[in-house]
Parts: structure tokens; C-alpha cells; sequence
């Protein structure tokens, strides 16, 4: 039994890896997977395949999930720009 969150988080991984190497082949990298297209494309179906045949509570619980993620995020972004912007206003408090 997989979740469905790492089943997800892995396709990311797929694309990612694949996107990185198409886009920016130049930069040098510690270990470089072989033949790209195939292993990500095969990654990729094959997770998406598994997260198919999971039940609707699955999907449910990833929804919600990723919501609460999403909300987490935007409310720490806002909060680290306020604090950001409140820096530049006095710079000699936090210095």
C-alpha cells in the first residue's frame, strides 16, 4: 500500500528531474539519471496508474491536504513579505 501524497510527490519528481535536464543540460550534477525521457515518462504513468486505481477517500484526503498546504504557504509568504517590508522601512531596529 502507497500514498497517494508520495505517489504524487514522485511524478513531481519525474517532471522535475526531466524539465531540469531539457532545460538546462549544461549545469553539472552529482549523479545523472539514465535516458531520461523514458524512465521520467515511465515514472510518471505508472504512478499516475496506481493513484488511479486508489479509492475516492484517497483523492479526497490529497485535496484537502494540498489545500491546507496551499493556505500554510500563502499565510507564511505573507507574513515573511510584511516582515520583509517592515526591515527596509527601519533598518536600524534589526541592525
Amino acid at each position: 500500500m502507497t500514498s497517494i501524497g508520495t505517489l504524487f510527490a514522485f511524478i513531481l519528481v519525474c517532471a522535475g528531474v526531466w524539465i531540469m535536464r531539457a532545460s538546462r543540460p549544461d549545469l553539472e550534477r552529482g549523479f545523472r539519471v539514465p535516458a531520461v525521457p523514458i524512465v521520467s515518462t515511465l515514472g510518471i504513468i505508472v504512478c499516475g496508474a496506481m493513484i488511479y486505481g486508489l479509492g475516492w477517500t484517497n483523492w479526497m484526503r490529497l485535496i484537502v491536504w494540498l489545500a491546507i498546504g496551499l493556505v500554510f504557504y500563502s499565510v507564511m509568504a505573507n507574513s515573511t513579505a510584511v516582515s520583509m517590508r517592515r526591515r527596509q522601512k527601519c533598518p536600524k531596529a534589526f541592525s
